[in-house]
């Protein structure tokens, strides 16, 4: 391309040769600047030129010659052929920051009597020169100036070196856009218009983003009046234009701005700047998926590459894109969840909801980081963080769809809580409050856990906070209870300390407790042991007196038996008799088993074994008495004994 326009420029320059062309000045009218603070993010510049008093041309041109009081005629060499009006704007970062040259119109004029006119309506239609082109975050003000030239029928080279001028421009480019090559084809279609002496109008607007609904609003308006050079000052009433210009801040009419600027006398131009709110393309949770995302990072790496994009916004469209990454995945985690979660065994599953937990806890990290970093930045707080922000609700939604999700919802709420406030976590109560949710997800083995950061996170901070509680809940409770003396006195300290830590979300301090607890358990099975082998003495003691008193009673019982049974065999209570004689050999048998078990204590005895033996003796103690008893209630003359 750039050896195109050399050659072309070449072929301009040596078929012309330099003239000097009429002056027409440009003089400043009024400027108006709008109130409206605007960021850096409104990046797009719109610039649109209003010619009016085309008819007021005839009297510049005139007067170029026999100046404004036609006091003398003056004989130029050449006659004025074309009226060539240009703007020029500077610091357009689409063309490389040159300064470029719109050509806006070029008029031819014809000679009447000695008096030039053009024909130049007084109803042109807006030009837009640029819509919505891109500007650097430094530019502040944004201006378009006017030249306007009587050219002659002899110094047309000027326009051609102009054209020449501004292609070398362009073909310095190293990647021209579409917007570029419009504008080459405009000087093209100036310079065929010229050769047929046709009437010439800007009329390839360079449209970057057609189409796009943009906020866009009035930055800045100039009025600018073509008079001869001897014109020196110009009025304009500017209260009524001002007026007119804050109230009609988005849009403006033609005819609405002509009668509130209401000159007449010489021609002039208004040149009226429109800044866009660069917008972001939005997305709902629904639509993010990987091939968006995709789609989406080079979109924008194409925009900024041919300058359609300021820096700031690239940068915050490239951490945007990698926060949509995250939200992605963390889609793609809850799909594998719920497909599996029926089907899998309790560790998949586990593995699938921290999946979803490390990325939710990673969104809201990335979310926390910009706000931190981009606390005074107008970018991201006016366009990206409602952005943000919507897809951290689709995000809390797709986990408000279960109760382990709302838990793991919770957990990784209940971390970065943790994380950024110490005040969390300052008392007993809190800690078990924060215990509890982040005990609230059955969650893969800590080895799993800490093998990533968000995992890792919760190990620590569990273990931070459980021994933070064990110190100040448990730790006094359980040396006291180390310390104290197993007996049936200490044994509520043992019941109290173990209800407090069952009721407890701290699991280290459980297991501590339990220890503790099985110590004493163990001091007090000792004690214990003691305390029954004492009464195992004792009963075995009285058992061996119980069964020499009772063997008398019995062997007693039986003899008066004897006695009655033969004294009344022959009344017919023989079977009665028999009767009672049974009962009497079951009380010999349980003195005979008394005996036998006071004889046969537990060897190597423990605990239970000495529990279950006091028990058995006991209650083989009870079971002679209840015999005697019986004995002497069916027919007390056999227990009369001495």
């Amino acid at each position: 391309m750039k050896k195109i326009f050399s050659l072309f420029v070449m072929a301009l320059v040596l078929s012309h040769q330099a003239f000097a062309q009429q002056n027409i000045e440009t003089r400043l009218g009024y400027s108006y600047n709008d109130k409206f603070e605007f960021s850096d993010e409104w990046q797009y510049l719109s610039t649109d030129i209003y010619l009016y008093n085309g008819g007021q041309f005839n009297r510049v041109l005139n007067e170029l010659e026999s100046g404004v009081k036609k006091k003398s005629k003056k004989n130029y060499a050449y006659e004025l052929e074309y009226l060539f009006i240009t703007a020029q704007l500077k610091n357009l970062k689409l063309f490389g920051n040159d300064q470029i040259v719109y050509p806006l119109f070029n008029f031819h004029i014809n000679t009447d009597k000695n008096d030039y006119h053009t024909q130049v309506s007084d109803h042109l239609e807006v030009v837009r020169i640029i819509d919505k082109m891109p500007l650097t975050s430094a530019q502040n003000s944004i201006d378009a100036a006017i030249n306007a030239k009587a050219v002659t029928n002899q110094d047309g080279d000027q326009v051609f070196n102009l054209v020449a001028s501004q292609l070398v421009s362009l073909s310095n480019l190293t990647n021209p856009s579409v917007a570029v090559m419009s504008l080459v084809g405009e000087f093209g279609n100036l310079l065929g218009s010229r050769a047929k002496k046709k009437e010439y109008k800007f009329s390839s607007t360079i449209r970057l983003y057609e189409g796009q609904d943009f906020d866009t609003r009035l930055h800045s308006v100039k009025v600018y009046v073509l008079v001869p050079g001897s014109v020196k000052t110009v009025t304009l009433k500017p209260a009524k234009l001002a007026d007119y210009l804050s109230k009609n801040s988005n849009k403006l009419d033609r005819k609405q701005l002509e009668d509130a600027i209401g000159y007449k006398e010489y021609p002039y131009i208004v040149v009226a700047n429109y800044k866009s709110l660069y917008k972001v393309d939005v997305l709902t949770g629904d639509e993010v998926t990987m091939d968006l995302i995709e789609k989406r990072k080079q979109k924008i790496q194409t925009a900024y590459d041919t300058k359609l994009m300021n820096d700031e916004t690239y940068r915050q469209e490239k951490l945007y894109v990698e926060y949509l990454r995250i939200f992605a995945e963390m889609k793609q985690n809850l799909n594998a969840y719920r497909l599996n979660y029926r089907n899998n065994s309790p560790e998949i599953n586990a593995k699938n909801l921290f999946g979803i937990m490390q990325e939710y806890k990673r969104m809201k990290t990335a979310f926390e980081a910009r706000e931190k970093e981009f606390d005074k930045n107008s970018t991201y707080k006016n366009i990206f963080r409602s952005e943000y922000e919507s897809i951290m609700a689709n995000a809390d939604l797709y986990l408000d769809a279960d109760h382990n999700l709302k838990n793991a919802k919770l957990l990784v709420n209940t971390l970065q809580e943790l994380e950024n406030n110490p005040k969390a976590w300052d008392t007993p109560a809190k800690r078990e409050a924060a215990l509890a949710r982040l005990s609230s997800v059955e969650l893969p083995r800590a080895d799993y856990l800490s093998a990533s950061v968000e995992g890792e996170a919760i190990v620590r901070l569990t273990k931070r906070l459980e021994d933070m509680q064990y110190r100040e809940v448990f730790e006094k409770e359980v040396k006291k209870l180390t310390d104290a003396q197993a007996s049936d006195e200490t044994l509520s300290m043992r019941n109290a300390l173990q209800d407090k830590a069952n009721t407890s979300n701290c699991l280290s301090c459980r297991d501590k407790v339990r220890d503790a607890v099985s110590d004493y358990n163990k001091r007090y099975e000792s004690f214990r042991l003691k305390e029954e082998t004492k009464e195992m003495g004792k009963l075995q003691s009285a058992a061996e007196q119980q069964v020499l008193r009772h063997l008398r009673w019995q062997l007693c019982f039986d003899n008066n038996l004897q006695a009655v049974a033969v004294a009344s065999s022959d009344n017919g209570m023989d079977q009665y008799y028999t009767k009672l004689g049974e009962k009497s050999s079951a009380f010999a048998a349980t003195i005979k088993e008394l005996d036998t078990l006071a004889k046969n204590e537990p060897e190597n005895p423990r605990l239970q074994q000495v529990q279950a033996y006091n028990k058995q003796l006991n209650n083989l103690m009870k079971e002679v008495e209840q015999h005697y008893a019986m004995l002497c209630q069916l027919d007390k003359k056999l227990c009369e004994c001495q």
